[in-house]
């Protein structure tokens, strides 16, 4: 249908000049460039019920996850799914299954279409249409081809190289928020592996402590039955295993709630994480402050803070679109022109057009970006010293959380050994089972506050490299590989 149109845009019409060939064949090329350039349309329905199922088929064993495990761990991954899983594993897998890394992605995508848009030049126009003379003479011909005008505009001042810089900053500043969305996940991944861990932990000296609790009430039980103890015992080591009960309870509920939390921060289904066994090796044994001083702490967030870079990249987008506005000062130029047919007689004319500055010279625009050039500025500042400050308060914290974790480490071991003692004295029949137990349930209550100790100084680490980006833990858990912008980020939302 679209050649019989151009066909019948070629072919004569009645009344109408029939045109040289060349005159035919310029306008079957202008015809046939516009129709073939357009863009087509395809539908994209959202379909709710298929992205359900696909998220409730996502596990661990994915084989599109293991060859992006393979292509970050290299030689380290010897089997497909691990395992094992580490921190390191599994903040991979988050970041392949993560929808927020793929926003992120999308709109990376959005801000180097901008650049694609920021190059285009401007298209000439072309206006022509016939005309018409009435007379009364036969031998007069009413109809003539009129102005048939060509507009050709022209950018000065260098205005679409600075446009396509702008909006490759702009680009920028979105793979490097894609960046920060990457860091986050894997924050947000080491949180609730620790979490999990540490709740596993806290559930077996919970039900120790039960246990320890039961065979105290029961040896108390038989010692106030036989006179050796008075009533009052009883009820106070009833009381305590009541705490101990629900204490247990309580540690029981944290687990699965936990791994809950883990599995969202993966991105897959809890039940893509049952039976998979896990490790943390050095779990206990958080960093030393030694080599983290405040000078080189703060030169790691300055050097390594994605939102710090971000705004940088922003403030020379913000000059850029300052440099535009100056170029905007100065008219375009439009280099027209027209041809006319009438009577036999070919018309040309050659009229270029100008845009004469004389009510304004753009200053409110000018005004307008030299302002939002000194916000960013400011802005870039202001974050600059937010993130000084958030260094040196988050390195404060940790080390408070050591002292806090030595002296419950200490306490524990203090209590480990005297358990010992006695448990070498009761086999040696120079104590009872009741002191035994009653020494066990105050060793396990100094070993819940090591890890209560552990859980906040493990917290401290956590926003201590939030402040700098960059994992500071032991060197197994140092490797983070920040996902490469012109990779697709989170190929797991496609699979």
């Amino acid at each position: 249908m679209r050649d019989g149109c151009v066909a019948s845009w070629l072919g004569p019409r009645p009344g109408f000049p029939a045109g040289s060939r060349f005159e035919r064949r310029l306008l079957f090329l202008i015809v046939s460039v516009f129709l073939c350039a357009c863009a087509s349309y395809r539908a994209a329905p959202i379909e709710p019920a298929r992205l359900e199922q696909k998220f409730e088929a996502r596990t661990l064993s994915n084989p599109l996850l293991c060859e992006y495990l393979k292509t970050d761990l290299g030689s380290s991954f010897k089997s497909c799914p691990p395992r094992e899983w580490d921190l390191s594993r599994l903040t991979l897998a988050a970041l392949f299954y993560s929808p927020e890394l793929a926003v992120a992605s999308a709109r990376l995508d959005v801000a180097r279409s901008a650049i694609i848009t920021a190059g285009q030049r401007p298209n000439p126009s072309l206006g022509f249409g016939p005309a018409y003379a009435g007379s009364d003479s036969p031998t007069f011909a009413p109809w003539a081809i009129g102005a048939a005008g060509l507009n050709i505009p022209i950018e000065t001042a260098g205005r679409r190289q600075i446009r396509i810089t702008r909006a490759e900053r702009m680009a920028d500043a979105a793979a490097l928020s894609l960046g920060e969305t990457a860091w986050m996940v894997r924050s947000r991944v080491r949180k609730a592996f620790f979490d999990y861990l540490l709740a596993r932990r806290e559930r077996g000296v919970a039900r120790a402590q039960q246990q320890a609790a039961s065979e105290v009430v029961k040896l108390v039980s038989q010692r106030v039955r036989q006179g050796e103890a008075p009533e009052p015992a009883l009820t106070l080591a009833l009381a305590n295993q009541a705490r101990a009960t629900l204490k247990a309870a309580q540690a029981e509920t944290r687990v699965p709630q936990a791994l809950t939390r883990l599995a969202a921060a993966v991105g897959v289904p809890v039940g893509a994480l049952k039976d998979v066994r896990f490790q943390w090796p050095g779990f206990e044994e958080p960093p030393a402050v030694s080599r983290l001083t405040p000078e080189r702490i703060q030169r790691l967030a300055l050097l390594n803070r994605l939102d710090l870079r971000r705004a940088l990249v922003e403030y020379q987008a913000a000059e850029a679109a300052l440099k535009l506005q100056v170029a905007r000062q100065y008219p375009n130029i439009n280099i027209g022109g027209g041809y006319g047919w009438e009577v036999g007689e070919n018309l040309f004319e050659l009229t270029p057009t100008v845009i004469l500055p004389l009510l304004n010279q753009n200053q409110g625009p000018i005004a307008e970006a030299k302002a939002r050039r000194e916000e960013a500025g400011r802005r870039f500042a202001a974050l600059q010293a937010q993130i000084i400050a958030q260094a040196a308060e988050a390195l404060a914290r940790y080390r408070g959380s050591l002292d806090v974790l030595a002296q419950a480490n200490r306490s524990a071991a203090l209590e480990g050994r005297r358990l010992e003692a006695v448990r070498i004295a009761l086999e040696a029949g120079e104590t009872d089972r009741l002191s035994f137990e009653i020494t066990k349930l105050a060793a396990l209550s100094a070993r819940e506050s090591a890890l209560g100790a552990l859980g906040q100084s493990q917290a401290a680490l956590g926003l201590l490299e939030d402040a700098v980006q960059r994992p500071l833990g032991p060197e197994h858990l140092r490797t983070f590989t920040l996902p490469p912008m012109a990779r697709r980020a989170s190929p797991g939302d496609r699979a």
